[in-house]
């Protein structure tokens, strides 16, 4: 009996493997104190798990699982459930190999857990994220200064290897020649060359220093240069450019919001920090991939 078209067609060992994954899952997912819909051994399966498992599969979503568990036909549910009790079967042949003891197994295990809980911690968070306009509005204010816009310009350039390069160009560009043109000819930056050398709008500091500092100098809508950077030697050409300018607060909603979560975030990690000890040694990485 073919599956239900509404979840991914795949090969029966991927099926597998995903279950197996989402069987980790479900240690996290709402479980309910009503007769098991599926038995193996001393494993339960209740409603719940088994809707879980087909909104995960089916990407549906916990909601929208009712409604598909729903349009299964007897043949299509069974079939689900018996995908389920193979998973089952093959993680209790699993233990029995030992293969629950091999370390990339167990890690697979652990961080699956790991993950599913600190997801659902963070979900328990939700409604202290849940900020009023009030409350971003105040903290727009006290944080003004970090919203607000950099001093942009719209750059073109030719990226050359030497000073002759560099002069040959200068002259053309001089004589009359197409900036664009020259940069399709010329340039050395293969990402740019073919769009005319266009970089886009750029903001102060975006540039490697020397550029930075030349392109927002320079006069508009003239060739200028050269100058050296680690790529090489620029050739460039200021299109626009506009001022630094403060972001109103409709502009600045989104990262107003976003900082307000990482603040809350950061806030509660070092909450859990002080209660349970957190220690990191980076040199034990790089000593260990020495030895490899």
């Amino acid at each position: 009996m073919p599956r239900a078209e509404f979840y991914p067609k795949c090969r029966p060992s991927t099926a597998i493997l995903m279950f197996l994954t989402l069987l980790v899952l479900v240690w996290a997912a709402p479980t309910a104190a009503e007769a098991p819909v599926l038995t193996v051994d001393d494993e339960q399966v209740s409603v719940d798990e088994v809707l879980y498992l087909l909104g995960a599969e089916s990407g549906a979503g916990d909601q929208a699982a009712s409604l598909l568990a729903g349009q299964m036909t007897e043949d299509e549910m069974d079939a689900f459930l018996m995908q389920i009790s193979r998973a089952i079967l093959f993680s209790k042949g699993a233990i029995i190999r030992g293969l629950h003891l091999d370390p990339g197994v167990a890690a697979r295990i652990r961080w699956a857990r790991i993950n599913a809980l600190a997801e659902a911690y963070v979900g328990s968070m939700a409604p202290d994220l849940d900020f009023s306009e009030k409350q971003m509005r105040t903290y727009f204010e006290q944080h003004r200064d970090a919203y607000v816009q950099k001093e942009r310009a719209h750059v073109r350039h030719i990226l050359l290897e030497d000073e002759d390069s560099a002069s040959t160009v200068l002259l053309r560009l001089f004589s009359g020649e197409d900036f664009q043109a020259v940069a399709s000819s010329m340039s050395k930056d293969s990402a740019t060359s073919q769009k005319g050398g266009d970089l886009g709008w750029v903001g102060r500091g975006e540039l490697p220093g020397p550029l930075d500092d030349a392109v927002f100098s320079a006069p508009l809508k003239s060739a200028s240069g050269p100058v050296r950077t680690g790529y090489g030697l620029h050739v460039f050409e200021v299109v626009e450019r506009t001022r630094m300018r403060q972001l109103s607060f409709a502009e600045a909603l989104d990262m107003v919001r976003a900082d307000m979560t990482e603040e809350a975030m950061a806030s509660e990690t070092a909450s859990l920090a002080r209660r349970f000890q957190v220690q990191s040694d980076p040199d034990i990485i790089k000593r260990n991939l020495l030895r490899r």
